[in-house]
């Protein structure tokens, strides 16, 4: 399980890694994209010890992108919030892809799931 602390990154660990290199975790809270478009799809759950919200936000081309993230809030103390996101990442140029947690409780119990699947265009 992991620990989510409030405006940090998310970290991970990789379970496959790709053979073409458009993809490669460059930390523990950090994946690098090489240009392309790319699918991306996460989910999150947590329990909060106090009530309160967790938000998670994806970042990449420099900015967050709040209209990709998840939000979920709870009214009592050790309880349980989800979540999940799916959504196409457009990338230019080679760009940093984090997720980041705000929250306002502290948070146990922590779990995320992400895929990143690069895709191929007429472009590629």
């Amino acid at each position: 399980m992991q620990q989510f602390a409030n405006a940090s990154p998310i970290s991970f660990l990789e379970a496959v890694a790709d053979p073409t290199g458009h993809i490669s975790q460059t930390s523990v809270t950090q994946v690098t994209l090489a240009p392309g478009t790319y699918f991306v799809t996460y989910s999150i759950s947590a329990i909060l010890e106090a009530a309160g919200y967790l938000q998670i936000t994806p970042s990449y081309n420099g900015r967050a992108f709040l209209e990709y993230g998840v939000y979920d809030r709870v009214a009592d103390a050790s309880a349980g919030v989800s979540g999940s996101s799916s959504f196409l990442a457009v990338v230019p140029e080679e760009t940093a892809f984090t997720l980041t947690c705000n929250t306002n409780a502290a948070v146990r119990d922590g779990a995320m799931t992400m895929v990143i699947l690069g895709l191929e265009t007429g472009a590629d």
